[in-house]
Parts: C-alpha cells; sequence; structure tokens
C-alpha cells in the first residue's frame, strides 16, 4: 500500500499529489472551491477499455481479500485506490468517502485503469481543497475567539484597575478632608490648652503675690537698717 501526500501551493489553494505519475493530471487544472463545483461523472471513451464495476461485486472481492491493493490516494474522508484482482487479471479503480465504496471502474488495461484512478484522484483533491479550507477556517475562527477571549478578559481587568483607582482615590480625598478636620481640632484645642495655661500662671504670679503681702515684716532688723 502506498500512501500520497498533499503538497499545498502558495496560493493557499491549489493542492496536488506528491506522486510524480499523477502529478501531472491534477495540478494546474483545480479551481477554487467556490468557482467550479466537483464533478463526480466521466465521460469515459470507449477505447479506454474501463467499464463501470458492480459496487456489491467490488465489495465483497475486497472482503474476501482478492486484492491488492497498487496506489491509494487519501485525503479526509475521501479515498482514491487503484486495485488489481490477480484471479481475473483485471484492474478496479474505486472512490471511497468515509470507508465505504462509493463509485468503481474496472479494466484488463492497466493504464486504462490509470486513467480512471487519475480521474477518482482529481476528484479527491478538488474534494481536499474544500476541506482545506474549511479546517483552515476553523482554525482561524478559534484562534479568533481566542483573542477575544483574551481581549476581554484584558479589559475586565482594566476596567477593574480603573474602579479601583477611582475608588482609592475618593478614599484618599475622604481621608485628606478628615484630617484636616481632625487637625483643625487639634489645633482648636491647642489655643484653648495655651489660653489656660497663660491664665493658670497668672493666677500664680497673683496668689505668690498676696501670699508675699500676708507675710509678717521683722521689725528689729528694720530699725537696724535705718540706724545704719
Amino acid at each position: 500500500m502506498r500512501e500520497f501526500s498533499l503538497v499545498f501551493r502558495g496560493d493557499d489553494e491549489s493542492v496536488v499529489v506528491a506522486d510524480a505519475d499523477i502529478e501531472a493530471n491534477v495540478h494546474g487544472d483545480l479551481a477554487a472551491p467556490e468557482a467550479s463545483p466537483v464533478a463526480w461523472s466521466r465521460h469515459y471513451d470507449p477505447n479506454d477499455a474501463v467499464e463501470v464495476a458492480d459496487i456489491e461485486e467490488v465489495e465483497a472481492l475486497a472482503q474476501d481479500g482478492a486484492f491488492t491493493e497498487l496506489r491509494e490516494l487519501h485525503s479526509f474522508g475521501h479515498s482514491a485506490r487503484l486495485l488489481f484482482h490477480g484471479a481475473e487479471l483485471k484492474f478496479y479503480a474505486a472512490l471511497f468517502m468515509d470507508d465505504l465504496l462509493w463509485r468503481a471502474m474496472k479494466s484488463s488495461d492497466a493504464e486504462a485503469a490509470e486513467r480512471a484512478f487519475d480521474e477518482f484522484a482529481l476528484q479527491v483533491n478538488q474534494r481536499a481543497r474544500s476541506e482545506v479550507r474549511r479546517v483552515q477556517l476553523d482554525a482561524t475562527n478559534m484562534q479568533l475567539q481566542h483573542v477575544i477571549a483574551e481581549s476581554q478578559a484584558k479589559a475586565e481587568r482594566l476596567r477593574a484597575n480603573i474602579q479601583r483607582n477611582a475608588a482609592q482615590k475618593q478614599r484618599a480625598i475622604e481621608r485628606e478632608g478628615d484630617l484636616r478636620n481632625h487637625i483643625k481640632q487639634l489645633e482648636a484645642t491647642r489655643v484653648q490648652a495655651q489660653l489656660n495655661a497663660n491664665r493658670i500662671v497668672r493666677q500664680i504670679g497673683q496668689l505668690h503675690s498676696t501670699c508675699a503681702a500676708q507675710l509678717p515684716r521683722n521689725r528689729g532688723l528694720l530699725i537696724g537698717l535705718r540706724k545704719k
């Protein structure tokens, strides 16, 4: 069994099979999915010696293991296979979707069977372009959703910061007002205390004067002072 990988060109649309045998038959002729719908039928030249194979017959041979798989192209759920039935010396080109046989052609001529296989491979590649576009868009949408979620979270954080800043600013203003009021009260208390202290000092002075005036005088001392 051979696996064939898809090679994507720079235009993000063209898809070719990385195999030299059928590359010439598939690249260069693929239009965009929107511009050209996939054609699932082909009018074979009678000279190709290719005939439509019975689906049930092909499935029965496959179940019996009667086929040798010569080539396969698989992309997403679509695949094209070139099979050889040695007992009848016939080649089969088969088209599958989701591993279910869709169409099959058979021929005793190897080149004619190759051309049928190439036609199926072309159809697989055409379908692959739409699948690739779907995968790209799905990934892009997921990335955008991630960016949106991150942006929304950042916006919420910024709003929370703004609200916190406004609340802190209001608290600072209120605290400053409370401090000014407290300082005014303390200053008024200080002034009143200073007045009371001054009044008490004056009262003490007056009391000292009153006490001194009430003290008895020494008359002998006074006489001696007079004689001198």
